[in-house]
């Protein structure tokens, strides 16, 4: 219903609900022949229904310390990839990317974390190495999981970091 222009199917929904506003909001949309969210709606502007609640906002401390997980949705949950899934295939897979596909397109992953932390670090003002780089990268990769744990990119590109970032620390002395 756009503000201010009511139309018939609001006037319906509005009539109704002076008439009994205890009536359910399925039942007044089967009466006037609308969608339930749009009898929600019309509640709303008439002040009969909350708003919308807006998401929780989740402090940084909580939502890093893993306290805080997304619900799963189905549709989510319907994402699985039609492969080896395995803990073997899946290293094979980052093993794969970091020492082909990123070398060859981003360089050597010293090279290349050494630049990120260089950036960072003047962004940041503070100080920031190569092997954090790579175990900030494998955070996104985390809170990527949280939104989608069935999404194995996530999983192979977090190994990838980890073992980039392993090599670049240890071979430090």
């Amino acid at each position: 219903m756009a503000a201010g222009r009511p139309n018939k199917k609001a006037n319906a929904v509005k009539k109704l609900l002076e008439k009994d506003p205890t009536m359910s909001t399925a039942k007044i949309a089967e009466k006037v022949g609308c969608h339930p969210y749009y009898v929600g709606r019309v509640k709303r502007d008439m002040g009969l229904a909350k708003p919308k609640a807006k998401k929780k906002s989740v402090s940084t401390q909580a939502a890093t310390l893993g306290l805080v997980r997304k619900p799963k949705e189905k549709a989510l949950q319907k994402t699985v990839l039609k492969q080896d899934n395995s803990r073997g295939a899946l290293l094979d897979k980052a093993k794969e990317i970091i020492t082909h596909d990123r070398q060859n397109t981003h360089g050597q992953p010293e090279d290349s974390f050494r630049r990120i932390a260089d950036l960072w670090s003047g962004y940041l003002t503070v100080g920031v190495q190569e092997e954090d780089v790579a175990v900030m990268m494998a955070l996104v990769k985390v809170a990527r999981i949280m939104e989608n744990p069935r999404h194995a990119d996530n999983w192979i590109d977090g190994a990838g970091y980890f073992a980039c970032g392993g090599e670049v620390a240890l071979r430090r002395k």
